[in-house]
């Protein structure tokens, strides 16, 4: 097997970590190696079936494991996946005889710095209670993909490359118009709930959203819904510091965003954005009347 130009590698904070949560997702964002695809959360019934179900697809043996990862059957039964793209992985092969095994070097070192900054420390020196695992092959994080449920495992965030930028999730839609139409027929879902496991979702036009309020109000009402409902039912890197460039800095279907169209699907007389929200909120707040939008049609 051949060492990868770029990949997709997964970080999992555990719950003694997740009080950093935001301060880690914000390191990875300031990396240049590494993007953001899918932020979810994780609430687990058994934290020694879910440990060993996570390590299981290690290089080393699990007894080998298992007394360095004791101190995790005391940490909160909530955990975090971020999987990331890995635009340079820098794979070598470590290790000797059974435990040799194949890891990027770029993630292993990010990995020790994170632990550097949030790992428990004792008498001044850092202990082995990681607040971070991180995957060391593409094939690991297959392994945890499948056990979120995703069958496709690294495939599901292939994408489309057809004329219009399509994100991963929206998948099997070859047939779409382009148009420009009012935006006061512009809606999209929001969410609404407890936190981040307790939620539902109703449509309403994109001015009543958190994200357009954001701009016409206070920005801290959208950081508020951030906050709430990341890695749950947000699930993408939604960050305050993004939203403010696009505002500031994106021109809408300029170069080279050309192809970055407002994805919508109609549903009776409402155009529902698929895809698109921050910069269909920030064209309409610019006080623009029209969008042209990327229909997906049946």
């Amino acid at each position: 097997m051949g060492l990868a130009k770029n990949r997709i590698d997964c970080i999992l904070i555990w719950g003694h970590g997740l009080k950093y949560f935001n301060n880690i997702l914000n390191d990875i964002r300031v990396n240049r190696d590494f993007e953001i695809v899918k932020i979810q959360k994780h609430k687990i019934k058994s934290m020694k079936a879910f440990v060993k179900e996570i390590y299981s697809y290690d290089y080393a043996p699990f007894w080998h494991l298992r007394a360095k990862t004791k101190y995790l059957l005391k940490t909160p039964q909530e955990v975090c996946f971020i999987f990331i793209k890995n635009f340079n992985p820098d794979e070598d092969f470590l290790d000797e005889g059974s435990f040799r095994h194949k890891e990027s070097l770029t993630l292993k070192a990010f990995k020790e710095k994170l632990r550097d900054k949030y790992n428990p420390y004792e008498h001044e020196k850092r202990t082995h209670n990681h607040v971070v695992h991180a995957t060391d092959s593409q094939e690991q994080t297959e392994h945890m993909l499948h056990y979120l449920g995703y069958k496709e495992g690294v495939n599901f965030f292939e994408c489309e490359n057809g004329f219009v930028d399509l994100p991963y999730y929206i998948k099997g839609h070859n047939n779409f118009e382009l148009k420009v139409i009012q935006v006061d027929k512009l809606f999209c879902n929001i969410i609404e709930g407890k936190d981040w496991d307790n939620f539902s979702s109703k449509i309403v036009p994109i001015k009543e959203s958190p994200q357009y309020k954001g701009l016409s109000e206070d920005m801290s009402l959208y950081e508020e819904y951030i906050n709430k409902y990341l890695g749950g039912a947000l699930q993408a890197d939604y960050n305050i510091g993004r939203y403010k460039k696009v505002y500031e800095e994106f021109t809408y279907l300029q170069d080279p965003y050309q192809n970055s169209f407002v994805v919508v699907k109609k549903i009776k007389n409402k155009y529902i954005i698929l895809d698109g929200l921050h910069r269909a909120c920030s064209h309409v707040h610019q006080g623009n009347r029209g969008i042209k939008v990327c229909q997906i049609l049946k």
